[in-house]
């Protein structure tokens, strides 16, 4: 991530985090990257939060189905083709209210389904709850992701964080959209490549995923971003995640999803 903040995107346009810091090994296990095959080979597509063992929330425009794309969990550096596990997205399914016209919009969540479990251990590989919303929340957050960190157009070699404030949500947007968080530092957020990565806020010692990081409303470094507010659409992603297991169950894939509804609901 670089000092930077979000810019303003296409679906084929991603956001960063810019001026962050490395993130050490296992300390953000849920993080999961997703990549899309181009010609020859796979590439950094946007990022996503492991919720079950074989579901990941990520952003609505970075679910596209034309696009053959796979998830790698388990390590924080963004090329190597043998660290981490690696599984083939077999389904996305966005919110239904969220129109894929090449732009942002509200509802900028998703959730895709992998073909197999990850093997999850709590420790290289975990899931994370979605923040409850009797929570507010905190005042300080971290954004991940492996987005631009320059102006050059240069991805990390390894997962980046940064820690970000919670502004009002008039400060990204002057009609805000229902659902959303604005976060940032001057110089210090998101950037082009980090769509659909984790906001994580920590209470009591806990992790819990907070927001997707959406859009910016400047170019990166010069503001604060918009994130899709988890706690507004726990309802949903638990159904969702229910309806996964059934069209998992029905079309023979080899295992049924793990289901905690009370994370969710």
């Amino acid at each position: 991530m670089m000092k930077h903040v979000l810019q303003r995107f296409r679906i084929h346009i991603k956001p960063d985090v810019a001026n962050g810091g490395d993130v050490t090994e296992n300390s953000f296990p849920y993080m999961v990257q997703i990549q899309q095959f181009m010609v020859v080979s796979y590439v950094h597509h946007c990022g996503g939060t492991l919720v079950t063992s074989r579901c990941i929330l990520t952003a609505a425009h970075c679910a596209v189905e034309s696009l053959k794309l796979r998830a790698i969990a388990g390590t924080v550096w963004r090329d190597s083709e043998t660290l981490g596990q690696r599984r083939p997205i077999m389904r996305l399914m966005a919110h239904e209210s969220y129109v894929q016209d090449g732009t942002t919009q509200p509802y900028d969540i998703a959730l895709a389904l992998v073909e197999e479990p990850f093997d999850v251990d709590g420790r290289a590989i975990a899931v994370i709850a979605l923040m409850p919303d009797y929570y507010d929340p905190p005042g300080v957050m971290d954004v991940l992701g492996f987005g631009k960190i320059d102006h050059d157009d240069t991805l990390p070699d390894r997962l980046r964080v940064v820690e970000c404030r919670l502004h009002a949500v008039e400060d990204c947007q002057k009609h805000p959209s229902e659902g959303t968080l604005c976060v940032g530092n001057p110089g210090a957020t998101a950037c082009q490549g980090d769509s659909g990565g984790p906001v994580v806020g920590r209470i009591d010692g806990s992790d819990w995923l907070v927001g997707v990081v959406s859009f910016g409303m400047k170019s990166c470094g010069t503001g604060p971003i918009i994130c899709t507010d988890v706690r507004m659409y726990r309802e949903w992603i638990g159904q969702r995640v229910l309806d996964l297991s059934v069209w998992s169950e029905e079309n023979k894939a080899d295992t049924m999803i793990d289901v905690y509804v009370q994370h969710y609901l």
